[in-house]
Formats: structure tokens, sequence, C-alpha cells
């Protein structure tokens, strides 16, 4: 995940991402480049931790305490953490189920794990009236429809977090990029608009980012 879609990943992953975590951590963080997006929703004298197994990766990580590990055995004790990241990572995890687990052992009650990945996937567009689109905001509470959310929601629920929430945005430049993903009758009901009929497409290849959220 990174240009030309790097203003659309960071403006998706800091609406979903509560203020003012004391304790952050992102695991799977690289150089640290997006850790640094973290930081805007901590509290000011905040502890970020990013961890990675590549060693490399992490010299050149700044403004943060970077800790060489593996997301299946994290090296933190149980529920240290405020908040979690883990952006473009999950997929790349020798034990998905594994990390998870250990994701939720470190979260603290009522912390929050952010996962965010993207990839291709065929969707449908669904094509809203220019009315209700302007009555919504940039950031919509909603998930996608056409069963998108299905996969993840599973995959949260099943490692123990409560309330998993999806959220799809279309990255091909394509407008509005999370609307479009999202039936007008949800739609509708969060803007407390009547139903209008909106057209829907057929399904084609577009690039797609999710960001997946659940608290422990």
């Amino acid at each position: 995940m990174h240009e030309p879609y790097l203003p659309r990943i960071r403006h998706a992953l800091l609406a979903a991402t509560p203020a003012g975590a004391r304790i952050a951590l992102d695991v799977g963080c690289g150089d640290g480049a997006k850790t640094q997006w973290l930081r805007e929703q901590c509290a000011a004298d905040a502890l970020l931790i990013g961890i990675d197994r590549d060693v490399t990766a992490l010299r050149s990580a700044s403004a943060l305490a970077a800790i060489a590990g593996a997301a299946e055995a994290l090296p933190l004790r149980d529920g240290c953490v405020d908040l979690i990241w883990c952006v473009a990572a999950l997929q790349l995890f020798a034990d998905r189920q594994q990390a998870l687990r250990e994701l939720w052992r470190v979260l603290r009650p009522g912390g929050m794990l952010l996962i965010a990945t993207a990839g291709e996937y065929w969707v449908r567009m669904h094509c809203h009236p220019p009315a209700l689109l302007a009555a919504l905001p940039s950031v919509l509470p909603l998930a996608p429809a056409d069963g998108l959310a299905d996969t993840w929601t599973l995959l949260l629920a099943g490692a123990g977090f409560a309330t998993p929430q999806v959220q799809a945005y279309l990255l091909d430049g394509a407008e509005p990029a999370q609307a479009a993903l999202i039936d007008s009758a949800d739609l509708a009901a969060y803007a407390g608009l009547p139903l209008t009929a909106s057209s829907i497409t057929e399904p084609d290849p577009r690039l797609v980012l999710f960001v997946v959220s659940g608290r422990k």
C-alpha cells in the first residue's frame, strides 16, 4: 500500500482510530513511515512501539520504540497496550490465527485492534443519487454491501474480538470511494433520508482497501 494511494489510506486509518491512546503498538511496522500517522491520534506523552521481524527495516524507524519480533509471539506482557495497528501485514504472517490471538492477548480490556489490507476484489458499484451523497460525511461507520465484510468479521470474532467493524474504500480513483460499496438503504437510514432508487453495476475487479477493527 504505497503511492498513489497513501492519502486515502491515511485518511481511512485515522478516521477509524480512537484518540488518546497512551501505549500504542504497530505490528509489522517496517521502517515506521506509516507508524508516524498513528502518533497523530495518540496522547502527547504516549509510548509508541513498532514491532517487525525485519531488523534492517527497523534500523530506519525513528521516534518510536522499535522491537525485533514476530507477531505470532509478541515480546510484550498481557493487557499492556491500548491500541494496535496492523497495516498491510496480516497476510504476511506465517500463522494468521496465532498472530490474532497474540494481538488480543497484549491488548488491555476495551483496547482496539485496527487492521488495514488491500487487494483486488470483484465488487458491484452502487450508484447513489447526488442528494443522498451530499448528505453524507466523508467517512461512514457502515459496512460494505454484498458480503464484502463477512470474512473479516468472522476472522476477528473467531479470535475473540468484540463488535468487529469493517469499512471498505475503492482505491482506483473512483468516487465516492466508500459510499460506492455501500447499499443505498443503509446510506439513507444513516442520513435520515427516505430511500431513493439507485443503480448497481455488474461485478467488476477493483482495488479495495479494508479497514477492520475490533475491541477486546
